[in-house]
C-alpha cells in the first residue's frame, strides 16, 4: 500500500474512533440529543467504510473518500476557525493523495502482463 492511501486510510480510522466518542458522549450526556448521536453514528460507519475501501483496494473507494471529505470540509465552512482548516485540508488531503500516480495504479487493483 502506498504511503499517501496508507495515511489516509488511518486518517479515516482515526475520524471513526473520535465520531463514535462523539456519538457515545451524546447518548451519555443528559442533554444530549438522539438525533446528533445518530448523525455521529453514521458518520462513523461511513468513515469506517471509506477506510475498510482503501485499505482493500475496492475501486468505489477513492469516490467514497472524496464525497466523504468533501462533505466534511462543507459541513465545518459554518464554524470558521480552526476546524475549518482541518475539514478544507482533509478534503485537500484526499485530492492529492489519491490522484498520486503510485495510488491510482494500486487503487486499480492487480494487472495482468499480456
Amino acid at each position: 500500500m502506498p504511503g499517501p492511501v496508507l495515511l489516509t486510510a488511518v486518517t479515516f480510522v482515526v475520524l471513526v474512533v473520535l465520531f463514535v466518542l462523539a456519538a457515545v458522549h451524546r447518548l451519555v450526556d443528559e442533554d444530549g440529543s438522539t438525533g446528533a448521536a445518530v448523525f455521529f453514528a453514521v458518520m462513523a460507519v461511513a468513515c469506517a467504510a471509506a477506510a475498510l475501501g482503501l485499505s482493500g483496494r475496492r475501486p468505489w473507494a477513492p469516490a467514497s473518500a472524496y464525497v466523504l471529505s468533501g462533505l466534511l470540509a462543507t459541513a465545518s465552512l459554518g464554524m470558521f476557525g480552526a476546524i475549518t482548516i482541518v475539514g478544507v485540508g482533509l478534503l485537500a488531503w484526499v485530492l492529492w493523495a489519491l490522484n498520486r500516480r503510485a495510488s491510482r495504479e494500486w487503487l486499480a487493483g492487480p494487472r495482468r502482463l499480456r
